[in-house]
């Protein structure tokens, strides 16, 4: 807090980079009630990407400052998402014309010269008048890279290497060691065999990532399987039952890959274990509501396609079951960082449940490299499961291949304590929800996370 406040004492822009869940947003409120009460600043202006982070922020700048926080008459400040501005909310350019101004540019990461002005050169420039203008900026992203590689926008790179220059880095091993976040373990479940039936023929693979290298199999026929989602989600459950034996308010997040995808796992939860699910979607116009009666509430599940992975405040979360088909690095860390947030009545370990999906492994085992002492466990016994079947499950497709998929299971884990928004990919339940992958065991891999930097791309 001392570092921004003495950097405007020279300057007017402050990039901080903070892991996912380390609290940049209570940071930036707290910086802005100093300034307001030093008369250093009249209004405060918050920018982010999402209709639901956006009302995330202003709800913790009310509480914070203690004052309105609208936008209207009488508030110290306004929310708004990058798009609104850009699409023609240009009022709170007269606010930074006649008012000393401290501008938070939240998740900036998502700000290059495509991503949200669609590539039109008059919206950079639109922000960066509103850069121009302000009296302070303060720059926040965990995740402080881009997937297509195009700059920050406001950001700044180092000459000699191109690396990205910012004030200030908190990373997760600085945040479990002070207590902010939860030390994460990421578990990924992966295939010793899979048996593939396609016509007439026979093909076996001894892992998901070497069945994912034949081109005629895809990670949407992993996701969309019954009893692989089936075997995910068990985990996740007996996982959080037991969370919630000391904190009964704990919460799990499920990421779909699909709207349909979505709803189907919703009814799996509900029906075969009896869970409290929350489904949040962009198709519903009361999902910010949905979102924060959650963050609230003691419902053990919400189940959510994009809505749910990125700037979504619910402290709550301490277990994740990963089953989107989005697989980015930079998706995967802001999907992480909704479990890590530290409370008061819950433990100090969050749990990542995924596939053993080659790029999302690579994800995993980097940010483990980054901390010595560390650690990957794999065993493999085997364990017989088999899903139940779900109500009016579809009668398998006749078009599809018929596919046999044997795991193995780390049955030592428990004993020894080890701890996009695209809805549309499939139209229904029915039309995602095949019987062509047969579980038999799973295998678990285990791999303590902690994230430092940014990826070497």
């Amino acid at each position: 807090m001392n570092s921004v406040i003495d950097h405007f004492g020279h300057h007017k822009h402050y990039f901080c980079l903070a892991t996912p869940g380390a609290g940049k947003t209570v940071m930036a409120a707290t910086v802005a009630k100093i300034l307001l009460e030093a008369g250093r600043i009249d209004y405060i202006v918050c920018l982010s990407p999402s209709r639901t982070i956006c009302e995330s922020v202003s709800s913790t700048f009310k509480n914070l400052l203690g004052r309105p926080f609208s936008g209207r008459i009488g508030s110290v400040g306004v929310s708004l998402t990058y798009q609104s501005l850009l699409n023609g909310d240009h009022s709170v350019l007269a606010d930074l014309v006649n008012s000393r101004v401290f501008v938070v540019l939240d998740e900036i990461h998502h700000c290059s010269g495509s991503e949200f002005v669609q590539g039109n050169a008059w919206g950079i420039q639109l922000l960066r008048q509103v850069s121009s203008l302000a009296t302070f900026t303060l720059s926040l992203s965990g995740t402080p890279w881009r997937t297509d590689g195009d700059p920050i926008t406001f950001a700044s790179y180092d000459a000699e290497d191109s690396g990205l220059s910012y004030q200030w880095e908190y990373g997760l091993s600085d945040a479990v060691t002070d207590k902010v976040c939860r030390l994460p373990k990421v578990i990924a479940l992966d295939a010793t065999k899979i048996t593939k039936n396609a016509d007439g023929s026979h093909l076996s693979y001894s892992s998901i990532a070497e069945f994912l290298k034949d081109n005629d199999n895809s990670y949407l026929d992993l996701l969309s399987n019954e009893s692989l989602t089936f075997e995910v989600l068990k985990r996740g459950v007996k996982r959080l039952k037991s969370l919630r034996e000391s904190s009964p308010a704990a919460g799990g997040l499920v990421v779909a890959a699909s709207y349909s995808h979505a709803l189907f796992i919703k009814q799996m939860l509900e029906d075969h274990f009896s869970q409290e699910v929350v489904l949040v979607s962009y198709k519903d116009d009361n999902s910010i509501r949905q979102i924060e009666e959650f963050r609230q509430g003691t419902e053990h599940w919400i189940v959510s396609i994009a809505m749910v992975s990125e700037g979504v405040d619910i402290p709550r979360l301490q277990v994740c079951c990963h089953l989107s088909a989005t697989k980015t690095e930079l998706y995967f860390r802001q999907v992480l960082g909704r479990i890590i947030r530290v409370t008061k009545d819950q433990t100090d370990e969050c749990f990542f449940y995924t596939l053993a999906e080659e790029n999302l492994i690579s994800y995993a085992q980097r940010l483990e490299q980054e901390v010595s002492g560390s650690y990957i466990k794999e065993n493999l016994t085997e364990e017989k499961v088999v899903a139940p079947p779900i109500v009016g499950r579809p009668s398998k497709p006749k078009d599809r291949d018929n596919i046999s998929v044997v795991f193995g299971d780390d049955s030592e884990m428990d004993r020894k304590g080890l701890s996009s928004t695209d809805e549309g990919v499939v139209g229904s339940p029915s039309t995602l929800v095949s019987s062509v992958l047969s579980i038999d065991g799973i295998r678990e891999r285990v791999i303590q996370v902690l994230m430092n930097s940014q990826p070497t791309l």
